[in-house]
């Protein structure tokens, strides 16, 4: 019976899984008031009735995107803070990051406009946004200062989160210039990057 249910739990996560997918390309395409359950349903071959068996309304489906989002990320910043030098594993996911931002530009936005006027968007957007930002803050703590760098007291706290910041700014940027310019080339944008993020975390 275990066995059973452990099946059905899998087939039901696999299908929330495709159907945000499937949700993502259509908020990408049509916005998200623009894309109705319907238009989401059609495009992955289902009725819109069924849909609502895996999530109530279109800011449900949100909220689990920001949530996938969230999983995701927190599994690159693990694999980063095993590393015994941080700073090069942070700059090893640099053009990685650089693509990612890029590719997703036109859907991120879409939520953050959501999140802009919808109270309940917003609150999902900013606690995801704060487990982030403090992962973030614990691996600048583990970037060791080159020979070389400035000399001085360790960073205060304040300084952690200002860089922190700083750091997830320069990649969130990168998707409306990605909107604005989308002739910009990724690998230059990766290579500067990467000097500016040494300069800062290094100091």
């Amino acid at each position: 019976m275990n066995l059973e249910a452990n099946q059905l739990n899998s087939k039901a996560e696999l299908r929330r899984q495709q159907i945000l997918d499937a949700a993502a390309e259509c908020f990408r395409k049509s916005g998200f008031h623009g894309a109705s359950m319907s238009e989401i349903a059609k495009s992955f071959g289902m009725s819109a009735g069924h849909i609502y068996n895996y999530f109530e309304s279109k800011e449900a489906i949100i909220e689990a995107m920001v949530k996938r989002d969230l999983d995701q990320a927190l599994e690159r910043i693990a694999k980063i803070q095993g590393e015994k030098d941080i700073l090069k594993a942070m700059l090893g996911t640099v053009d990685e990051g650089v693509q990612r931002r890029i590719d997703r530009s036109e859907l991120d936005t879409e939520i953050l406009a959501e999140a802009a006027r919808n109270p309940k968007v917003a609150a999902t957007v900013q606690s995801t946004d704060a487990v982030i930002r403090e992962k973030v803050i614990n691996l600048i703590k583990g970037v060791q200062p080159v020979e070389g760098a400035l000399k001085g007291p360790p960073p205060c706290p304040l300084n952690l989160a200002a860089k922190s910041t700083i750091l997830m700014a320069l990649f969130d940027g990168l998707q409306i210039r990605a909107i604005r310019d989308p002739n910009m080339k990724a690998d230059d944008i990766g290579r500067v990057l990467k000097t500016v993020i040494t300069q800062m975390l290094q100091n």
